[in-house]
Formats: structure tokens, C-alpha cells, sequence
């Protein structure tokens, strides 16, 4: 996961790999899948985290980790 910041201008393929996608959401929407990861965390029971959600729960908290980090570091409108 990397951000893509709105002021630079897009190239194209130098920025996005090809196993990645580019997805425009907002703030909130990213904080909801952060907090929906978390919940999931939560509800489901570690053995059944991979068969249920089909990640293991450790790459669920980094991708959690990573949402988050971008949220603190993406600059918020004024």
C-alpha cells in the first residue's frame, strides 16, 4: 500500500505495480475498513480468522497497521 498523493500529477505505471490497484476513497471510508479489520480482529476466532476472512490474522493487523498509517500521515483538507 502506498499513497498516491492528489497535487502530483499521475504517470502512470511507474507508480502502480502490477499486482496493485489504485482505489480513490476518503478519509472516513478508509477509517471504516481500519476499524472494520479491527472488529473482525475481534469476533472471530484466530483459527477460523483464515478460513472465514481468508488472510491470517497477522497480515490482517499489518494491513490494519498500514491503513492506519496512512491515515495519519495523508494531510487533512482545510
Amino acid at each position: 500500500m502506498k499513497m498516491l498523493h492528489p497535487d502530483t500529477p499521475w504517470i502512470g505505471n511507474e507508480e502502480v505495480a502490477e499486482d496493485e490497484l489504485v482505489v480513490a476513497t476518503t478519509r472516513d471510508e478508509l477509517a471504516l475498513l481500519a476499524n472494520s479489520i479491527c472488529e473482525a480482529l475481534e469476533a472471530v476466532e484466530e483459527w477460523e480468522f483464515d478460513t472465514r476472512l481468508g488472510v491470517l490474522p497477522d497480515q490482517a493487523r499489518m494491513l490494519r497497521d498500514r491503513i492506519n498509517d496512512v491515515l495519519r500521515s495523508a494531510v487533512r483538507p482545510e
